[in-house]
């Protein structure tokens, strides 16, 4: 299953700005005595010279458009590594479409890289329009399967196509959020530079082994890097990230581990015209801080541009949830909304000082990936620094689990009665000990902003459903964004997470 390709502009403009597969010739790593090693030095090396671009494929493949060339796939009796006992296997996508810059893969044996081969007759064109198969095909990406649900079927766990992005889905879920290799100047009044990974080497799992291990050489006009994924598939599956970077110019704002969603529209924005009560891959940003904390802020499809920070230190994670679960919520039996991915970042290390960078896009269309979230450290990086992270990378839908706190579940706007220049936000909490608790109990809000003046907040225990809600009321000043933070206590004790968010009048 090709994952689901959404043909954006600033997607046209990520794959611009690309560079092709030729220069991997270039730097040709040697053919024994491979490692994640070499792949660093590869990377060091492409970070000392001027970055070039390549130009991209010719011919009908590129022509293609969205439908044919996903209804371009890969013969299953072809996939790599199908003939083994092992669990993982590999299958190929073609550059074409959008993906029209090639890559090299190599398969990694015994300390050895071989380069991989295809041909026309690893690919059925018989939906793809064209009469007959191009002469020559190269390399776009690949995705790995596994029996993931079924002992007796290899399903996709992970897909790694165009530029630096990839998905990763675990047991029992379908493709939504993306993630990135590398981001650099996201939302800064210039170009967004989109690094892209050139060439890949696939190390050969040992027979019965449960993880499979990819090297990857990321370039770009301000960076190169080297990357190492470790591919453990389950009820989670996670992807264990190691990631080095070599700053070829200064880079005026860095996100690590760059996570990538959709929001159209949701309980806080419901659709216009739409039977579909809400429509997107994520409906939240979830952080646990250095110190402890854990904080919920809703997504939102915005008027403008809108990017938030949240600074911290020694972060422990952060990631794009899909906490709406519900199918009766989405009424979408072909998108399946309701089984995308959470994807959460745990950091491994101590990461420093620096903030969770949180991007929301306006957005016409559902077709758009119109929401970012990454790290950016605190200090600038500059032209010839060396920069390392390492981190977990998690595709779930156990959200609950994070946390042992009470959490939002929903979120609802509206106008304040008799008060026309009052905004209320309504926000329910389940979760951790809140189902517990009589009605009687003295649980309290507690509510800070900026921006505007609080008028009036109280709770509402709903026994039949094991929630409570706070009750927010608030009167902007002017034309200024409201900056909000709420939670629920227990006589000074937090019951909940903190809810933060962001309002614009």
């Amino acid at each position: 299953m090709l994952p689901v390709i959404r043909p954006v502009p600033f997607l046209v403009l990520l794959l611009s700005l690309v560079a092709s597969a030729a220069r991997a010739q270039e730097n040709a790593p040697p053919a024994s005595g491979f490692d994640f090693g070499t792949v660093q030095q590869l990377a060091q090396k492409l970070a000392s010279e001027p970055f070039k671009e390549a130009p991209p494929i010719e011919g009908d493949l590129k022509k293609l458009d969205y439908d044919h060339y996903r209804a371009l796939r890969a013969r299953p009796d072809t996939a790599m590594w199908r003939d083994g006992k092992g669990l993982f296997h590999v299958e190929f996508f073609p550059a074409g479409f959008l993906y029209d810059r090639p890559v090299t893969i190599s398969v990694v044996e015994n300390g050895k890289a071989t380069p991989v081969t295809i041909g026309a007759d690893q690919f059925d064109f018989s939906d793809t329009g064209l009469k007959t198969p191009p002469a020559k095909i190269e390399l776009a990406g690949f995705k790995v399967t596994f029996p993931l649900n079924r002992p007796d079927k290899f399903d996709e766990i992970v897909a790694f196509l165009g530029a630096s992005y990839f998905r990763a889905i675990g047991r029992d879920q379908v493709y939504g959020s993306s993630a990135r290799g590398l981001a650099i100047d996201t939302a800064v009044g210039h170009p967004e530079e989109f690094p892209r990974f050139r060439s890949f080497w696939l190390v050969k799992p040992a027979d019965e082994a449960q993880e499979m291990t990819i090297w990857a050489l990321l370039d770009s006009p301000s960076a190169a890097g080297a990357f190492a994924f470790v591919l453990k598939p389950g009820l989670r599956t996670v992807v264990e990230t190691q990631a080095v970077m070599f700053a070829r110019n200064d880079i005026q704002r860095l996100g690590v581990a760059p996570l990538t969603s959709m929001y159209f529209a949701g309980k806080i924005s419901p659709p216009q015209d739409d039977y579909r009560p809400e429509i997107h891959d994520s409906d939240g940003l979830f952080l646990l801080t250095g110190h402890g904390e854990y904080i919920w802020r809703p997504l939102d499809n915005p008027r403008e541009l809108l990017v938030s920070s949240f600074a911290d230190t020694n972060p422990r994670g952060f990631g794009l949830i899909q906490r709406e679960r519900s199918f009766e919520q989405y009424q979408d039996s072909a998108a399946r909304l309701e089984a995308r991915p959470s994807l959460w970042v745990e950091p491994i290390g101590d990461w420093g000082d620096g903030a969770v960078d949180l991007v929301e896009i306006p957005s016409k269309s559902e077709t758009n990936d119109n929401i970012v979230a990454f790290w950016t450290p605190r200090w600038p990086v500059k032209k010839g620094n060396r920069l390392e992270y390492r981190y977990r990378l998690s595709a779930l839908a156990d959200e609950a689990a994070l946390s042992p706190l009470g959490r939002v579940v929903s979120t609802r706007a509206g106008a304040v009665p008799y008060a026309n220049k009052q905004r209320r936000l309504v926000v329910e909490f389940a979760g951790g000990e809140l189902a517990s608790l009589r009605p009687e109990q003295p649980v309290s809000p507690n509510v800070s902003l900026t921006g505007g003046k609080l008028t009036r907040t109280y709770v509402e225990a709903l026994p039949a459903r094991g929630t409570w809600r706070m009750f927010i009321d608030f009167q902007p000043d002017g034309d200024k964004a409201v900056d909000l933070r709420a939670a629920l206590t227990l006589r000074g004790r937090a019951l909940t997470e903190t809810f933060a968010d962001v309002v614009k009048p």
